[in-house]
């Protein structure tokens, strides 16, 4: 067998890639499939599917990966170690301003069939060293690959095709608590105590909505305050109404020339009036003349690349008169939306 069954644990065999000593390593452990193999230390002798099936099988609850569309920035997932440890293969820790942090197993993306996103899609990663939604184990924290590439080192040379038993283990109290709140006019020194609180006695998986009677004044003080404990305890994932991250836009954002793209600008008022930034790049210099078109909700289809939306309203307008303006947007899919109190 592959794998064979110990209380709260699994032992399982992986085969060495051969990758040379002090060479970068992005994956600690990925699928046989991998087309990444010169990056990685093991591949599984087994697939990933029957990995974590006969991971979650033994007891291991499946946590939570990250979607940037849904705006679940953290991983969610139970603790787990291995035996021998990783850093017997392994040089490494996250660079400065980064803390180390242990793997935890999230079960990573799934298929519309529930199988692994990684059993059949590149880079196939069972174990990454940076946040890869595909990856059913990750670091608990938000490391950027950009950030800790070169952080992580084949420590020694494996013979390639060596195989190597290794047993992963975790206690299932280790899991995030999860917890949907919704903020309102007031609550805020009562919201935070509660997360507080609760976060002493576990890691936290949150998911936070705004009250419809809610004004923008009110959301942005919440989302202020909120933002202070938002953290590897107390994460604030997903999307119930609005992110609370929309409430505090950069203050550079409201002039035009200072964003990256053009998004959406949706004035709220009577009538509502949304704004498309056209780019003309027919000009001389390094920077495109903007040329602002009030459109149609409808037009708003014609324009794929745009998935942000810029929202100025009142900072007394309540959050309800806010969610009806963005459900004109229709069938248009907009990810990002910020808002500024005029």
């Amino acid at each position: 067998m592959l794998c064979s069954l110990i209380a709260a644990a699994l032992t399982f065999t992986a085969t060495a890639t051969g990758v040379e000593k002090g060479t970068a390593v992005e994956f600690f452990f990925a699928g046989k499939n991998t087309d990444r193999d010169y990056e990685t230390m093991f591949l599984l002798d087994e697939s990933i599917d029957s990995f974590c099936s006969k991971l979650e099988k033994a007891g291991l609850p499946r946590g939570k990966p990250t979607d940037g569309e849904k705006c679940r920035l953290w991983p969610v997932g139970c603790a787990i170690k291995f035996e021998p440890a990783l850093d017997t293969y392994i040089d490494g820790h996250m660079p400065e301003g980064l803390k180390d942090s242990e793997p935890i197993y999230t079960g990573g993306t799934r298929l519309s069939n529930g199988l692994c996103d990684a059993e059949t899609n590149m880079p196939s990663s069972v174990f990454s060293s940076y946040t890869l939604a595909q990856s059913p184990i990750v670091y608990n924290g938000i490391y950027g690959q950009g950030l800790v590439y070169n952080s992580f080192t084949a420590k020694q040379k494996l013979k390639k095709g060596e195989r190597v038993k290794f047993t992963v283990s975790w206690d299932e109290k280790t899991m995030p608590k999860s917890l949907h709140l919704t903020a309102k006019s007031g609550n805020a020194v009562e919201l935070i105590k509660q997360l507080k609180a609760e976060s002493e006695k576990s890691e936290l998986d949150v998911l936070l909505g705004f009250d419809r009677g809610m004004t923008v004044a009110e959301a942005t003080s919440v989302a202020g305050a909120i933002s202070t404990i938002d953290s590897t305890r107390v994460k604030l994932n997903g999307v119930s109404n609005l992110f609370y991250r929309s409430f505090l836009p950069l203050v550079k954002w409201r002039d035009r020339k200072e964003r990256l793209v053009q998004p959406f600008e949706l004035t709220i008022g009577d009538p509502d009036k949304l704004v498309y930034i056209e780019e003309d790049w027919n000009v001389e210099g390094t920077d495109p003349n903007l040329i602002p078109r009030e459109i149609s909700f409808a037009d708003a289809l014609k324009y794929e690349k745009t998935d942000t939306c810029l929202i100025f309203a009142d900072a007394n307008t309540k959050i309800v008169r806010i969610l009806d303006a963005m459900q004109k947007f229709g069938d248009k899919i907009i990810t990002n939306w910020y808002i500024f109190a005029r």
